[in-house]
């Protein structure tokens, strides 16, 4: 191990608790290369368990690392082929992988890809690729959100079940997102917006009692072809949405005596409220009494004579 300063390996600082030893460091301005090698036990055959005692051959390989002090790291790591020595194995050779740093098949070290599918998760695939290059491992957007997997889809649907639609591509193509209403996670995303689609999905997956669901008619189709039991409701929004219209479109069938109503109320002379009912008070916000000391403040400061500047240099606006 290549000591630093203090007594402080080299290899606890770019690979803390992993057996790798490393050669030697190349820093340059465009990024630093680690030649390192694997010093670990010899590892099982992945197909049988056989552990390996027989060394085969030894080759490079090549793993992008996190970036180090803003360069990119490149680590060229030595490692080991073995030979499988039992009989009935299909699998005559294989190659040791470096626990927490490699792994089998990857150009990535297991550190930098749990970093780029965080990013994957957070931001999706133009604006992960973005941020990837800003912090020096550019990669691509496809490969970005490759490195997402989709989750495990509960067998039975939840009680509640609310299912809309959403555009994969605007006017072009549609997908139905299903979506446990009482633990407000997605359930499940089907890939068009049919009824036939959705009624396979509630055939395979039983237990919806309630659906929520906006106005489209495949969709209640499809309660009624495979879930008939369940009730149907409609959300908060499909509720607002078709109030709106609906208000809209009766004032304007009755505005003929509405403007009439207006008129006749204009013209009349106000009516007098006898024994008006006191107004209702709220107890005071912390806001409320901040934004009314500090009214006063600036008032009392005007009256003093400050500036409008002065004023809001001294009361910090």
């Amino acid at each position: 191990m290549a000591p630093l300063w203090g007594g402080v390996a080299i290899e606890d600082v770019l690979f803390p608790g992993i057996d790798v030893q490393v050669a030697a460091v190349h820093a340059a301005a465009d990024g630093v290369a680690v030649e390192a090698t694997a010093c670990g036990r010899p590892p099982d055959c992945p197909s049988c368990g056989c552990p390996g005692r027989r060394v085969h051959s030894r080759y490079r390989r090549r793993l992008a690392e996190r970036p180090v002090a803003g360069r990119p790291l490149v680590i060229s790591l030595l490692v080991r082929r073995f030979f499988c020595e039992r009989a009935e194995c299909r699998r005559r050779t294989f190659v040791e992988q470096v626990p927490d740093l490699s792994e089998r098949h990857r150009r990535h070290s297991v550190g930098l890809r749990q970093w780029m599918r965080s990013i994957a998760t957070f931001l999706g695939g133009r604006p992960g690729q973005r941020l990837c290059q800003t912090l020096q491992f550019p990669t691509g957007r496809t490969h970005l959100l490759g490195l997402l997997t989709a989750p495990p889809v509960p067998a039975r649907a939840p009680r509640v079940l609310g299912v809309d639609e959403f555009a994969f591509r605007k006017r072009w193509r549609y997908g139905t997102v299903l979506v446990d209403v009482e633990a407000a996670r997605v359930v499940d995303v089907l890939p068009d917006r049919d009824a036939a689609t959705f009624a396979a999905w509630l055939q395979e997956h039983p237990g919806a009692e309630i659906i929520c669901r906006d106005r489209a008619t495949a969709y209640s189709t499809a309660i009624r072809t495979a879930a008939p039991d369940a009730q149907e409701v409609a959300d908060r929004w499909h509720l607002l949405h078709n109030l709106s219209p609906a208000v809209e479109k009766t004032c304007h069938q009755h505005r003929v005596c509405l403007r009439k109503q207006a008129d006749a109320e204009r013209q009349s002379a106000p009516r007098r409220i006898i024994n008006p009912l006191p107004p209702p008070t709220l107890p005071p916000t912390k806001m409320a009494a901040r934004t009314v000391d500090r009214y006063s403040d600036i008032h009392r400061l005007l009256r003093e004579g400050y500036s409008c500047r002065r004023t809001s240099e001294r009361g910090g606006l």
